[in-house]
Order: structure tokens, then C-alpha cells, then sequence
């Protein structure tokens, strides 16, 4: 007899035997990897970077002959790697990984340093390879048939000498045949034969000056020069980027089959965004999408000038006018009691205007003494909170309590389920579900071919019966199985927080924005003085007095013997008062500030729901949405969004995001397109003059289109006999 109850079926996998064929597998591309070591690319990278740069370099002197290199020492010239490829110059580069090399901040610069030195400077970049090499021009000054000219580092290309005149070189005029030799210091050269003789003769020096022209392209403040053009990027409206998604997915399950007892289904929980929440780094205020960080500008007061009526001389901040006081003889004098200034028969009294100073504010602003101020509603930022227990979902809080749910048993009728033979009288017994029943003791040979043909065995009767539990729930909750859970949900406290954009200071939910006020003064002057600028004149009659040679200043001046001065306040006329930020800041004139200005950190708020008929569990991306289904006989799919297909379940899954893109016009950000804008512009054309002198000697006192500099020289010329 056998009980094939208790048979076991295992299907195994063979894990040693996978590890070991793993390490081997290893151990096997360890050892490649030790036979053939990495190629060392550095140094093939190095030289590709190197012989661009070189070959920009070679480009550059060969193209800044003498007429195209700066006129005086400390001037400049430079050209782009773009203007360079334009002008067939060079080829387009590539780097290393294959890509162009930035053609426009890469460049050649040339400085004049000194009489005769130019400095070279060649900047390439080319993506994460940047530096740049110096190099310098010298000049050689060759004089050959009467010209001079100067030669760049031994190069074909020559010029005129600037200012030289130290030129050696000894030229004769086209009516001159003679042969000459001379040093530099203008001794004869060679040895003098009997048939040779010398005669000292007179050069003369002379200049011609030589212009050249040179077109300069410049562009405004923040325009790129590109050529003759100028091109500036501006950044225009923002718009959300088209998400491209990956392909969706087909999930296929088995189907659950409900054998007539209550079954769970679950279903994803709703998504729904319900905004976005914006943060900064450490030291910036958020202001609406953005981070603002302040700092105090530096203020540049302009600068104060004085300036004099005619006729007047400035002293300091006074202007002095000083002429001939009118002589009296024989007559009377007069003078000024009160600390008066004569002028002729009248007394004047000059006192400072009392000052009354009143303030006014920009529009939109309340003053408030010397101060201004304005009032506005502040930016409100609500926040949730819950009990201890509740979970938070949007604004509502949920708690969840579990009991078990109460067990229902019922037992269908026994059932024959055959006859069983044993040896042994004490097996019967009687279970829930099953029970064997003795029914006496017979003979082996009785009992048959079960039994062995010999002995005593005991026959038994074996019976089976259903069992059915079912589950109740107390009236609220909602079972699960054997579990009965109920969901008590609360209003979550809110927390309403405000804050102030652009510098403000928050008081309540009101933001106040404080300004210096402008300050506007008044003079007034005491009864009997006539206001003047900032200053009171009282005029009033001299006393007389009888006397000798006397001297007096008309005009209102001060005598000093017999000179009469007049000091009035010089006119102040005080400069634009300009303010600077640090690096990377920018200058706001209404709140006279330095801003920097980097995008707020956006993090997108979600909330979480479950379809209706369904039960929460957890929250956020965790939360679970379950129901309980009245049983019957049949197949179930247990996710809510799968279809039953004869015993499968299949479920379309929706791709996940793969990247976004942007109309044509527009950059990607992140998930926004941002319009970028090219504004091209023709160059400010400049035609720079520059003047150079060239010299030269000739035994002539006059040369047609030249000028003579005033400087000579002897020099001993040397005939053959007959050639004189």
C-alpha cells in the first residue's frame, strides 16, 4: 500500500556549477585585460591640440606683415579663429573627440611692446583643452641700394623703418653713377691702390612719410564680433518642453480563479499635480522662479569742478576778480558801521539764508521723514500638517485602523471515501474535515490481496466533509480577507507662511519696501535782506566822513590799499554718480543694489487618490488602493487595470519618459524650452591712419617728394684713375 499524499516533485537549479563557470569566465577577462593594456590616447590627444595651435601660430606671422602690425608701442591688433578660417587663412580645426574648436573665443593677438617687438599671443579652445602660447616678432633693418627697410624675424616681408634715423645704408640719386664704398661709421672699405684716390664728400639725410589706413570693426556692449557683423543671443518667452516617451509595455498574467469566496483587487493609486514648490541655496531669496542673492554696490561719487564767471580767477571753491579802487582827493570818506562792505556811498551785509529742507518719494511710495516707503501683499506658502497617527494626503489627514474580522465556520455532510486495512485496531479518530471509522477485526486471507493473505488486520472506513469559513466586519469597516480595517479621515492643519520678493521685509502677510526719500532745501532770509543763492544781502547807506586822499571800490568790492577785490562762490558743477558690483552681480538702480540672479530649484507637488470603491493604504508614491469582490466561481484579474482574457490577465503599461524636445527657435531646459533669439547687426566700421617714415641719403641737398631732416654726414668716396 502507498499514500501518494506525501509525494515531493523537485526542480532544481544547479548553482555550483553556474559559479564556477562565472569565476572562470572572470578570471578569463582579468587576463586579456593584463596581455593587452589600454592604448595610452593622452599623448596622441596632446599632439593633435599642439598642432592646431602651432598652425594658427605659423598663420599669424605669416599674415602680420609690417603694414598690418600696430603703428605705437602699447597698441594692439587681433583676429578670431573664425576671421582666420574666413580670410582662407586656415582650414576648420577639430579636437580630439572630433568636435570644431570654439572659433570665436579662440584668437591671435598682436601688441607692439617696443620700437622694433611685437608680441604674439595665439589662444586656442577647444572643448576641455584651453591655453594659449607667446611668442615675439623682431625686426631687422636691411639698407641695400639707397632704401632701407625693415624685415620681420628674417621673413620676405619688409617695410618702411618708423622714426630710424640711425640708417646706415648710402643711396645715390638717379643722376649718380659713381661707385661707393662705405662703412657705418662712413670710412672707406678695401685697400687704396696708386691708381685709386678718395675725395671727402657731404650726404644728406632725407624722410618721406608713408600713410597707411587700417578698417577697425567694433560692436556694442554685449554683441559678439563674428566678421563684419555683430551677434547677440537673447532669451525670450518660456514654454513647456513635448515629452517623447518610451514604448509602452504589455504585462501578461495569470488569472486568479475565485472558488466561491470573497476576493481582493488592487488598482494604482490617481496622480494629479497640484503645483510646484521652489527653493534656493543658502544666502539667496526666492523671488517667484528665481533665486536673488543682494550685496551692497560700491558708490563712486562723481567728481566736483568749480568754474569762474569772465574775467574772474579761480581759488579753490571762490572766484577772484581784483581791479583799481576809485582815488577821492580832498574829500570826505565813508565807511560802515554793523560789519558792512563798502561800495561806494553803500553799506551791504552778507548772512547765510536760513535752510528749510523738505522730502519727497517715487511714486507708489509714503514718505516718512527722511525715509520712503511702500506696502504690499506678501507671497503666501501654505503648508499641511496631522495628528500624531494621520497620514497626510493634500489637505486631508487619514488614519487607518486594523481588527480581525470575525470567522464563520460551516461543515458539509461526511462522505465514503473507501476502505482502508490496517494492523493496528487504535487508528481511528475523528478530525473537522476527515474520520476513520473502525469496523472490526478479519483474517489476511479474508481480506485479500491489501492484506497479505495471513495475519489479523482491521478494516476501517474512511469519510471526508467541506468546511467553509466566512468573514464578518463590524458595521464601517471594510474586510480584506480576514482583516477588517476603517479610515478615519480629518481636516490637516494648515500653516500659511508668507515672504517678500525684491527686498522687502515682511510684517504679517504685508511686505514694506523702504527708499531714501529726496531731500529738497529751501533758503529764506530775515526781513530787510534779499535772498542770493544760499546767502542774505542787506544793503544800506555808508556813514561819511570828512578826510584827505581816499580810495573806494565800486561793484560792490573790497579794498585792500588801493586795490579793490571781489570773492564770489565759484560755480560747483558735481559729476554722475556711478555704482559697480562684484563679479557675476548686477547692478539694480531702483533698490541701488548688487543682484545675482541663478533659477529657484522647482520640485513638483503630487497628490494621491484611489479610484472610487477603493481603500487607501499608505500614502504619497506608497500608497496601495485595494476592494474587496463578492466571490463566485470564476477567473479574476487582482489589478484593476488588466483584462481578462480566458485565464490571463494583460495590461497595456504607458512608456515612461525617455527625453523632451523643443520647437525649432528654442533651447531645453530641464522641461521648459526657452526662445532663443540671434540679433545680427552690421560692425561699427573705424578706419584707423597711421603714419611711418621712411629715410635714405644722397649726396643732394634736394629730393624731389622728400623732405630734408637737417642731418649730414661725410664720408670718403673713392675714384679710379680716368673716372673722375
Amino acid at each position: 500500500m502507498y499514500d501518494n499524499e506525501n509525494v515531493t516533485y523537485r526542480v532544481g537549479i544547479n548553482w555550483k556549477d553556474i559559479i564556477i563557470k562565472v569565476v572562470i569566465l572572470a578570471l578569463f577577462i582579468l587576463l586579456l585585460l593584463w596581455l593587452f593594456p589600454k592604448a595610452n590616447l593622452d599623448v596622441f590627444y596632446d599632439s593633435v591640440y599642439t598642432n592646431n595651435i602651432k598652425t594658427m601660430k605659423d598663420a599669424a606671422r605669416n599674415y602680420y606683415t609690417v603694414d598690418r602690425l600696430p603703428a605705437n608701442v602699447g597698441d594692439q591688433t587681433s583676429m578670431t579663429l573664425k576671421e582666420m578660417i574666413d580670410n582662407k587663412m586656415l582650414i576648420r580645426f577639430t579636437d580630439k573627440d572630433g568636435e570644431t574648436c570654439d572659433e570665436t573665443t579662440s584668437k591671435v593677438e598682436v601688441t607692439k611692446i617696443s620700437d622694433d617687438e611685437y608680441s604674439l599671443k595665439v589662444q586656442l579652445n577647444c572643448g576641455d583643452q584651453n591655453d594659449y602660447i607667446l611668442d615675439t616678432i623682431g625686426c631687422t633693418t636691411v639698407c641695400s641700394n639707397g632704401t632701407c627697410t625693415t624685415v620681420i624675424n628674417n621673413s620676405d616681408n619688409s617695410s618702411t623703418i618708423a622714426d630710424n634715423n640711425n640708417s646706415t645704408g648710402v643711396s645715390n640719386d638717379d643722376t649718380n653713377s659713381e661707385t661707393e664704398r662705405v662703412d657705418s661709421d662712413g670710412t672707406e672699405t678695401g685697400s687704396v691702390k696708386d691708381d685709386l684716390y678718395t675725395v671727402e664728400t657731404i650726404l644728406y639725410q632725407h624722410k618721406k612719410a608713408i600713410v597707411t589706413t587700417k578698417t577697425v570693426y567694433t560692436c556694442p556692449d554685449g554683441y559678439t564680433k563674428n566678421g563684419k557683423k555683430c551677434i547677440k543671443k537673447t532669451t525670450g518667452a518660456t514654454i513647456d518642453a513635448t515629452p517623447v516617451y518610451n514604448p509602452d509595455q504589455v504585462i501578461t498574467t495569470d488569472a486568479k480563479y475565485n472558488y466561491t469566496g470573497d476576493y481582493t483587487v488592487t488598482a494604482d493609486p490617481i496622480k494629479k499635480e497640484i503645483g510646484t514648490e521652489y527653493t534656493c541655496p543658502t544666502g539667496y531669496t526666492l523671488n517667484g522662479a528665481y533665486c536673488i542673492k543682494y550685496t551692497n554696490a560700491t558708490e563712486h561719487k562723481g567728481e566736483t569742478t568749480y568754474t569762474c564767471p569772465s574775467g574772474y580767477t579761480k581759488n579753490g571753491t571762490k572766484c577772484v576778480k581784483t581791479y583799481d579802487a576809485t582815488k577821492k582827493t580832498g574829500s570826505g570818506s565813508y565807511s560802515c558801521p554793523s560789519g558792512g562792505t563798502l561800495s561806494g556811498s553803500k553799506c551791504t551785509i552778507t548772512s547765510n539764508a536760513s535752510s528749510s529742507t523738505t522730502y519727497t518719494c517715487p511714486s507708489g511710495y509714503t514718505r516718512n521723514g527722511t525715509s520712503c516707503y511702500k506696502v504690499y501683499t506678501a507671497s503666501a506658502s501654505t503648508k499641511y500638517s496631522c495628528p500624531s497617527g494621520y497620514s497626510l494626503s493634500g489637505s486631508t489627514c487619514r488614519k487607518t485602523t486594523t481588527i480581525k474580522a470575525t470567522a464563520h465556520t460551516s461543515y458539509g455532510g461526511w462522505v465514503n471515501q473507501g476502505t482502508k486495512y490496517y494492523t493496528s485496531s487504535s487508528k481511528a479518530y475523528t478530525g473537522t474535515t476527515s474520520k476513520l471509522v473502525l469496523q472490526g477485526a478479519i483474517s489476511g486471507a479474508t481480506c485479500g490481496s491489501p492484506c497479505g493473505n495471513k495475519g489479523i488486520w482491521y478494516k476501517y472506513i474512511y469519510y471526508t466533509r467541506s468546511q467553509t469559513t466566512s468573514y464578518t466586519c463590524p458595521s464601517g469597516y471594510t474586510r480584506s480577507g480576514s482583516t477588517c480595517s476603517k479610515t478615519v479621515t480629518t481636516s490637516a492643519t494648515a500653516n500659511t507662511t508668507y515672504s517678500c520678493p525684491s527686498g522687502g521685509s515682511l510684517s504679517g502677510n504685508k511686505c514694506t519696501l523702504t527708499a531714501s526719500a529726496t531731500a529738497n532745501t529751501t533758503y529764506t532770509c530775515p526781513s530787510g535782506y534779499t535772498k542770493n543763492g544760499t546767502k542774505c544781502v542787506k544793503t544800506y547807506n555808508a556813514t561819511y566822513k570828512d578826510g584827505a586822499t581816499s580810495y573806494t571800490c565800486p561793484n560792490g568790492g573790497t579794498l585792500s590799499g588801493t586795490k579793490c577785490t571781489i570773492t564770489i562762490d565759484a560755480t560747483a558743477s558735481t559729476g554722475q554718480t556711478t555704482y559697480t558690483c562684484p563679479t557675476g552681480y548686477t547692478y539694480n538702480s531702483s533698490t541701488k543694489k548688487c543682484e545675482m540672479k541663478i533659477s529657484a530649484t522647482a520640485t513638483k507637488k503630487y497628490s494621491y487618490t484611489c479610484p472610487t470603491g477603493y481603500t487607501s493604504s499608505g500614502e504619497g508614491e506608497n500608497m496601495k488602493c485595494t476592494k474587496t469582490v463578492k466571490g463566485e466561481n470564476k477567473y479574476y484579474c487582482e489589478d484593476s487595470e488588466a483584462v481578462l482574457n480566458g485565464t490571463k490577465c494583460i495590461k497595456t503599461v504607458k512608456g515612461d519618459i525617455k527625453n523632451y524636445t523643443c520647437p525649432n527657435g528654442y533651447t531645453l531646459s530641464g522641461e521648459k524650452c526657452i526662445k532663443q533669439t540671434v540679433v545680427t547687426i552690421d560692425a561699427t566700421v573705424t578706419t584707423k591712419k597711421s603714419t611711418s617714415y621712411q629715410y635714405k641719403w644722397s649726396e643732394k641737398s634736394y629730393l624731389e617728394g622728400w623732405t630734408f631732416t637737417g642731418k649730414t654726414k661725410k664720408y670718403n668716396k673713392t675714384y679710379t684713375a680716368g673716372q673722375k
